[in-house]
């Protein structure tokens, strides 16, 4: 199976509510050797607002936003889709890719009416650079050099981590010298720690993890929370009643004994202090796991001693009541949220049916003149929205003027924030932003900001001129 290596360049740091402007990606063998490489950019969707501070970042000038010989958005998904599944079965791996690229994909794949779960399916598997580097650092201290920051505390930045270790990034930010520089950085690994490498491909797998993880009565679970690591000796004790990614791990630095008389009312008050008893793992997303006996010194629960551990797991594991009422202590204090009325929220909101599946796929192939038919065939009401939106952006011609100007309006409310509850970057906010950044007149950036100030007093006046009399 060959890695892809990934990574985008967005318009801010929202993964729902952003969009991706740039992605990149190389395609190697297990040995990290080359095989192809992709990029691609596009223009900007007419009802996204781009956060000045990332674009001082990226170095994206307003100009290049509506730039007319790039692709829409809409075609640069359609190009990226193709190339992964090109490149499919493989393992896709990104820099911190797991908390932020992967989800603006998935979030593209869904806005454009494809299947949004392309890099954990149909043999597909996830892992992320900034995980294997973190863990590098705990598990085999020398294999890399990690910077520190002002406050004395290990940085994991890749603009800061790839140059302390070799690789020449004048063009960090960019999709592409990115890219470059998390293969540099995982070369080093599978070079100088190539067990340590072999760890991080195995469990990148959900069947291995699923197999280690229901085989192994006691093992080592390590997270990092703002580049610190943690780590526990765990026990699984079942699995989430819906989502069978999901997994329940009990701390064995906890003693049982001390959780069997208390009421659930009480367990769940437990399960607020620390240390909690419940750890979430997720099988599907590449978790930090080792032997018992390769556990850190930071683990606690290491003082114990193997036999005691062993002990604690025997007695959790005979108590099948303990267990079921500790999984449904944790699962009581997740917080409900209500369904929420913009589409980019409703992503997680169930799977489409099969008879939408395939009219998703037609879509794609009809002529632009007849997709407004299969969109009106959509039984979910998610893909009926999302197909009007895109006939809007591609092809406004195709809609009557009654449509156009509704469709207009909803654009010009979302960018002025003149609808309920707001929760992306409006123009009056953007405005506002670039106006604390122009106050250094000496910023090298201070002349690409102006020209985007100006193209934001543009889209405002447009936006304003869109609203319904």
């Amino acid at each position: 199976m060959s890695l892809v290596f990934y990574d985008t360049e967005t318009t801010g740091i929202d993964t729902t509510f952003d969009q991706i402007l740039q992605f990149a990606a190389i395609r190697t063998d297990a040995n990290l050797n080359e095989i192809e490489r992709f990029e691609i950019r596009c223009r900007l969707l007419p009802h996204i607002v781009p956060a000045p501070g990332a674009m001082r970042v990226t170095g994206v000038k307003a100009s290049q936003l509506i730039d007319p010989s790039l692709p829409s958005h809409y075609e640069m998904v359609r190009a990226i889709r193709e190339k992964l599944l090109s490149w499919s079965p493989a393992t896709f791996i990104g820099y911190n890719s797991l908390d932020f690229d992967e989800n603006l994909v998935r979030q593209a794949l869904y806005k454009t009416l494809h299947p949004p779960y392309l890099t954990n399916t149909s043999g597909n598997s996830r892992s992320d650079a900034l995980r294997m580097l973190q863990a590098t650092s705990l598990f085999a201290p020398n294999v890399l050099a990690i910077p520190m920051g002002d406050s004395g505390k290990p940085v994991f930045k890749l603009d800061r981590v790839a140059p302390a270790n070799g690789f020449s990034h004048e063009r960090a930010h960019d999709a592409l010298a990115d890219v470059e520089a998390t293969i540099h950085l995982c070369r080093i690994v599978l070079e100088r720690a190539p067990d340590l490498w072999s760890s991080f491909m195995r469990f990148s797998q959900k069947a291995a993890v699923v197999d280690f993880i229901t085989t192994e009565r006691v093992f080592c679970l390590t997270e990092f929370h703002f580049n610190q690591p943690y780590s526990w000796l765990v026990s699984v004790i079942g699995q989430h009643h819906q989502n069978n990614a999901e997994w329940y791990a009990y701390d064995l630095g906890v003693q049982p004994e001390s959780l069997q008389p208390l009421s659930d009312e009480q367990l769940s008050a437990r399960q607020k202090r620390s240390p909690k008893p419940i750890r979430r793992l997720k099988s599907n997303a590449a978790p930090v796991l080792f032997q018992a006996q390769d556990a850190p010194g930071i683990c606690r629960a290491r003082e114990y001693g193997h036999h005691e551990l062993e002990r604690r797991a025997e007695i959790l594991h005979a108590d099948e009541a303990l267990c079921a009422r500790l999984i449904s202590a944790f699962e009581a204090l997740k917080d409900d949220y209500p369904p929420s009325a913009h589409v980019e929220k409703q992503i997680y909101d169930g799977f489409f049916n099969i008879a939408d599946q395939k009219l998703m796929d037609q879509f794609h192939t009809a002529p632009w003149p007849e997709r407004s038919k299969i969109v009106e065939r959509f039984q979910d009401a998610r893909l009926r929205t999302i197909g009007w939106q895109l006939i809007f952006f591609e092809r406004p011609e195709l809609l009557n003027e009654d449509m156009r100007r509704e469709h207009a309006g909803v654009a010009a409310r979302r960018l002025l924030g003149e609808c309920d509850d707001v929760l992306w970057l409006t123009l009056p906010n953007a405005l506002q932003e670039l106006e604390g950044l122009l106050s250094d007149e000496s910023s090298p950036n201070f002349e690409m900001l102006c020209e985007h100030r100006q193209y934001l007093l543009r889209r405002l006046e447009q936006a304003n001129s869109d609203l319904p009399r």
